[in-house]
């Protein structure tokens, strides 16, 4: 049997004793709210979890499909745009990640929700939602206070609002203050604020983030950096793009083999890249072309210029050498 459109025909397929007929009829786009109300209670998931998807489900159903023993049905509650407010946040208590996150990004979830994910006790779901774009500025000052830094951490990394991200970089917690020096939107100051930081790993986040968006600090806070206390924060220094040739000079002194190697690397002169048993002048000589930074001079000749497909090969590389990692505890 095919349904038409038919009013009568499509109450036919509600009506039938095949799971695939009434499913039909639930899916159909001219099924009338008294039949998707009718098989909202139906015996057969696969019927109610089409019911629970369709945004012209009445709400009386959709309120009755949220407490449905059916993991999916609810899931599919939780992401629909037409369930109401009171609806979602009830589900931010359901017993499956699945649901709560459905239910936190639900598009249409207004401020009245998004507050209840703020003041749950799951931190999965307030997780969840400090990674969505345009929260209102209430909700992203109730995520910056968090009591879990991992909340906080991961509002640090993204959030727009200048104001927010101020106070997370005072944030008393290092792990806060490095997800936030990774941050596009910090000031020159805030960097320089961060070079600073009693935290070795937020010093060194600084630096990750300088390789990423092509910062040029400033080279008195760049030769602070490259006599850093932890070994950690000077390799990384030596290792990543965007120092100026006195900064890899001093790193190639330094005590740390690891870190002055990778110094050495940024200093080599033009005519070693002509050596191919050279292992890393091969890297550069593969890969040295044209400029990247905004002021690729600055390194000084003769070091090769890089653009930015080899300044991406070649960090690629430092990141993930086969040598040991230098990610562990400050020095």
């Amino acid at each position: 049997m095919a349904a038409s459109g038919d009013v009568a025909e499509i109450e036919a397929l509600a009506g039938h004793k095949l799971v695939r007929m009434r499913v039909a009829a639930a899916a159909h786009p001219n099924a009338g709210t008294a039949v998707l109300a009718g098989l909202a209670a139906d015996s057969s998931k696969n019927v109610r979890r089409t019911v629970a998807a369709r945004p012209d489900t009445p709400p009386e159903a959709l309120q009755a499909l949220a407490a449905d023993s059916d993991r999916a049905t609810r899931e599919a509650i939780a992401g629909n745009v037409a369930t109401p407010p009171d609806v979602l946040i009830a589900l931010l208590t359901d017993s499956t990640f699945e649901v709560r996150w459905a239910a936190t990004m639900n598009p249409a979830a207004d401020q009245r929700v998004q507050r209840a994910v703020c003041a749950s006790a799951g931190q999965d779901h307030r997780f969840v939602l400090a990674q969505k774009e345009g929260l209102p500025a209430e909700i992203t000052l109730l995520l910056a206070r968090d009591p879990a830094k991992q909340v906080r951490g991961i509002l640090a990394e993204r959030i727009g609002d200048p104001a927010v991200l101020r106070t997370l970089l005072d944030d008393p917690e290092p792990d806060v203050r490095a997800a936030a020096a990774q941050n596009a939107g910090t000031t020159a100051e805030q960097r320089r604020q961060l070079v600073h930081d009693p935290a070795q790993r937020v010093r060194a986040a600084v630096v990750h983030a300088m390789a990423d968006h092509g910062w040029d600090l400033p080279e008195e806070d760049l030769l602070l950096l490259a006599r850093d206390r932890s070994v950690n924060v000077r390799y990384w220094v030596a290792t990543l793009p965007g120092s100026t040739r006195p900064v890899y000079e001093i790193l190639a002194q330094d005590p740390d083999d690891m870190t002055a190697a990778a110094a050495r690397q940024w200093l080599m002169v033009a005519d070693q890249l002509t050596h191919p048993e050279n292992s890393a002048a091969q890297i550069l000589r593969d890969i040295a072309v044209q400029g990247h930074f905004a002021n690729p001079a600055q390194l000084g000749r003769p070091t090769p210029k890089l653009d930015e497909a080899g300044l991406q090969e070649l960090t690629d590389r430092m990141r993930n050498p086969s040598g040991p990692s230098r990610s562990g505890p400050p020095c």
